[in-house]
């Protein structure tokens, strides 16, 4: 019986060790899938670099915004590239409003590894810098986060002030969705990195929040947006865009949404 039970701890460790070298596997190398290509920036379109608190060179593209207008800080999503997340906003631009957006560490051309942590250490660092970055003084500044973007966003929001915030197709909690799309696998109780614990971070933020979801979005949802909506504290606003799914936003009235969003949570400021 002795020889039975030390069997069975060896075989649980064993087990236990195998769960712990493959949560690590997944959160170091199966998450993140950006293209690691970098098109040049888009006429009017400023691309520049600043350093991160670690030293590490980060790549950015810049839009003015039009005299009175906020500057729109964005995050993009997973296997999304920069320039083409830029462009996904320039109907924002086309109406005046700058637009501000980091290029994501081990993306593009910016090296380095994609993390959790090295984005939110990043997205300091940017929001620090930035009006020295546009070359601007002091200017309104909106938060834009999208999926995984959203988690980005919501923890540097959750430090740093903003005028409005706007969450576009925000996970949960990210964990969430891997337990999804791994059948049940419980990663929100054994991943110990990578978790974009979104509702933690936004219930933090005390601007006036947006919060964006498409009713058809099969990645995330629609249930962990109402749920989502319902835990984080006001001033807070929520749209559920029928026929939605989960990257389209920007063609079924995102556009006109953030716009209408922003004209009533942000006070004009001095041309």
């Amino acid at each position: 019986m002795p020889n039975l039970a030390i069997a069975a701890l060896i075989a649980a460790a064993a087990l236990a060790a195998l769960m712990f070298a493959g949560v690590w596997a997944f959160q170091a190398y199966g998450i993140y899938q950006f293209p690691r290509s970098s098109p040049p920036a888009a006429d009017g379109v400023r691309a520049v670099q600043f350093r991160s608190s670690d030293g590490q060179m980060i790549g950015a593209r810049l839009a003015l915004p039009q005299p009175g207008k906020p500057v729109i800080m964005s995050f993009y999503g997973n296997g999304a590239g920069v320039d083409a997340s830029f462009e996904r906003l320039s109907a924002l631009r086309d109406r005046g409003f700058g637009i501000a957006m980091m290029e994501y560490r081990g993306s593009g051309a910016t090296g380095g590894k994609s993390s959790e942590m090295n984005f939110a250490r990043d997205a300091l660092a940017f929001y620090d810098q930035l009006d020295d970055l546009m070359g601007l003084p002091a200017t309104a500044r909106v938060l834009h986060g999208f999926s995984l973007g959203a988690g980005v966003g919501s923890r540097l929001a959750a430090a740093r002030p903003f005028e409005a915030v706007v969450f576009e197709a925000a996970p949960y909690r990210a964990c969430l969705y891997y337990q999804d799309a791994y059948k049940g696998f419980p990663f929100c109780q054994v991943m110990w990195a990578e978790r974009y614990d979104n509702v933690d971070h936004i219930r933090a933020i005390s601007a006036p929040k947006l919060i964006v979801h498409g009713a058809l979005d099969q990645a995330l949802p629609v249930a962990r947006a109402r749920q989502l909506f319902a835990e984080v504290p006001g001033p807070k606003e929520y749209l559920e865009i029928e026929g939605g799914h989960h990257a389209d936003l920007t063609q079924l009235g995102l556009t006109e949404a953030m716009d209408a969003f922003i004209s009533r949570s942000v006070a004009p400021s001095s041309p």
